[in-house]
């Protein structure tokens, strides 16, 4: 644990000291002709999907009203969450590809694991980001390699010239629940500073009924405790049309994993530490929109478990550089340049030494606007260890059906490619170094139509896409007992996508709905030997269909959030003969806020989730809580 927090520190000392130079340097520099040199305001655009690509971007409230990445993408998006259980292990199946087919980044730096390319969703407080996006299908091509599915973005902003803000809240809950964050905020005309603190405890001791023994007895979970721990810190420095700054996060997190349904007992223990931290440059020259970035994104993983006398330490490195640029042409003409610099390294117990290796890309992206047409070509250039890959195109259009309406068609198609993971080479016994990528050949065609008024916005998307994964890496057990991964399966993922959100006022009130709905059939089309009953069935946990319903209202200072979110049955044996149950989930929040003297605001609210005390699972025999509660004070000045 020394180890880990010293090298992290040392690595990223450097970079900050660095950074104080150039920001300090460049003060004084200014100042020395601060009598001859004027500034012009600048705004750096965020680079954003083109709009021939469909994109889901969070508001506000989604964020704060959600605990975690978790929560926030299962009540307010179409992507379906494999939960094992409160508190537990959450990754995320996007249109039918697995959890490793994601793409998590953070401000541009990409957080997936290179040991088994993934994210664990349960531990990203949304408390720690101020923006959220997801990218579907070929867009996630403007993400990186490996989004076969699509990508989730997060992001920070930095505002200068608000003064002070400062934030505390504390929440309790049912089970022990405990949460309580904290964060300071303060700029000036050309500097901006944050930090935030965030604490979360939990025992996630609730009550269950075990239906994998006689006469479904009622059970209290055990072994399933929580303690989570978190740190944030920016400082930026606006410069002549540009800002220079570092920001970074430190989460740790130990928590007991409880037993499934039908094990007798358990003694299982999970420590996470990470650290990610970044240092960036961005800004605008003539028509140049630049951005630089340069981050360490470091995890540590130790699995404990003494009834089968395991303990297994894991240790990854990404050192993520990127240089991406924006040249605006005459007559609406882009040219977008994404240059990625990444080096991997792994240690496991697992491994019979440690591994890297560089993990490089380059993406050039044109993109014109027509009067009524828009045109987005991009081909990203991917060299990964030894393998080389000059071609993963992706094409697209969107095309103004009305003039006098925004009624768009939406039109793309791309290839993209996801390669093996540490895991998957290295792995002792089992690994498999003459692995191939996999290769995703991805479509999708959509309407999209929105309606301004003066107090009701009405905005609607129906997509339908269509994809091929060749080379699909799927474990399976050898003849001499243990697990080895191979390219042996070929996947379809077929489906729509619905979006209806409408908003509208009148006096004092607000109402905000939103209905996000997705069928999916991701369906196995290589069969891996002669007994293989999978051939054109659903894929497991993969439900055909996700829906959730979301009503915002508010009046003066009171406000209401409801949510609906349904997972229809998921599969849980490949041949289709086994499954879960749907289930429907309602959640309410009511909040009220009071105005306090000195710029001083409280906001008290109340929760209730799973309103109806459902009874469920995600994942097959882990146990989800019932009904239960939280309360949570806020305290903001500004």
């Amino acid at each position: 644990m020394r180890l880990f927090k010293s090298n992290t520190t040392h690595l990223f000392s450097i970079s900050c000291i660095i950074l104080y130079t150039l920001v300090f340097s460049s003060q004084l520099r200014a100042q020395n002709i601060k009598d001859t040199v004027s500034y012009k305001a600048f705004e750096v655009v965020e680079n954003k999907v083109p709009n021939a690509f469909k994109a889901t971007e969070f508001d506000s409230t989604s964020i704060r009203n959600s605990e975690n990445l978790a929560e926030l993408l299962q009540k307010h998006s179409s992507v379906f969450i494999k939960s094992y259980g409160s508190g537990s292990l959450a990754t995320v199946s996007f249109r039918g590809t697995g959890a490793s087919h994601t793409k998590v980044q953070w401000n541009g730096v990409t957080l997936n694991s290179p040991m088994n390319g993934q994210i664990d969703f349960s531990l990203f407080p949304t408390f720690f980001f101020d923006d959220a996006a997801i990218h579907y299908g070929a867009s996630g091509l403007t993400d990186g390699n490996g989004a076969l599915g699509g990508s989730v973005l997060l992001n920070n902003t930095e505002t200068y010239n608000k003064g002070l803000s400062i934030h505390l809240n504390q929440e309790i809950g049912s089970y022990n629940n405990l949460s309580s964050n904290f964060s300071v905020k303060a700029s000036s005309k050309k500097l901006f500073t944050e930090v935030k603190l965030y604490i979360h405890t939990a025992d996630n001791n609730f009550d269950f009924v075990n239906s994998s023994k006689k006469e479904n007895p009622i059970e209290t979970q055990t072994n399933a405790e929580l303690k989570q721990y978190g740190l944030m810190q920016a400082v930026y420095r606006k410069l002549k049309n540009s800002s220079i700054g570092f920001r970074y996060i430190y989460l740790t997190s130990e928590r007991n994993l409880p037993h499934a349904m039908n094990i007798n007992d358990n003694d299982e223990n999970q420590k996470d530490e990470s650290f990610r931290g970044l240092v960036e440059w961005k800004g605008f020259h003539n028509n140049l929109q630049y951005q630089l970035t340069s981050a360490i994104v470091k995890n540590q993983l130790i699995y404990d478990n003494q009834l089968a006398d395991i303990y297994s330490l894991n240790k990854s490195l990404n050192s993520d550089n990127n240089i991406n640029t924006k040249l605006y042409l005459k007559n609406y003409f882009t040219i977008e340049s994404k240059i990625n610099i990444k080096y991997e390294t792994a240690k496991a117990d697992g491994y019979d030494k440690e591994h890297q290796r560089l993990n490089n890309s380059w993406l050039i992206a044109i993109n014109k606007d027509f009067k009524r047409l828009s045109l987005n070509l991009m081909n990203r250039l991917i060299v990964v260890g030894d393998n080389f890959q000059p071609i993963a195109p992706s094409l697209g259009m969107r095309f103004q059906l009305l003039k006098q309406q925004q009624l768009y068609l939406k039109a793309n198609a791309g290839i993209n490619y996801n390669y093996p993971t540490f895991n998957d080479l290295y792995w002792n016994p089992g690994g498999n170094s003459a692995l191939k990528p996999e290769k995703a050949k991805m479509s999708e065609v959509g309407l999209s139509y929105t309606n301004n008024k003066k107090k009701h916005t009405l905005h609607t998307e129906l997509t339908g896409f269509y994809g091929m994964i060749d080379d699909w890496i799927i474990w399976q057990q050898t003849e001499f007992g243990y697990w080895s991964p191979s390219n042996i399966r070929e996947v379809e993922n077929k489906g729509i996508e619905a979006l209806i959100n409408y908003k509208t006022s009148f006096n004092k009130l607000t109402i905000n709905n939103q209905l996000n709905y997705s069928y999916t059939a991701s369906t196995n089309k290589l069969a891996k030997n002669d007994n293989d009953n999978s051939v054109d069935k659903q894929l497991i946990y993969v439900p055909f269909h996700q829906f959730n319903y979301n009503l915002q209202a508010a009046y003066q200072s009171f406000s209401a959030i409801y949510t609906f979110s349904y997972s229809g049955k998921r599969f849980i044996t490949t041949d289709n003969n086994w499954y879960l149950p749907a289930n429907y989930l309602s959640d309410i929040s009511l909040n009220k806020k009071f105005k306090l003297k000195n710029k001083f605001n409280l906001l008290l609210r109340l929760k209730a989730l799973n309103i109806f005390n459902q009874n469920y699972q995600s994942i097959a025999w882990r146990p989800m809580p019932g009904r239960n509660y939280s309360v949570s004070v806020t305290l903001n000045f500004n």
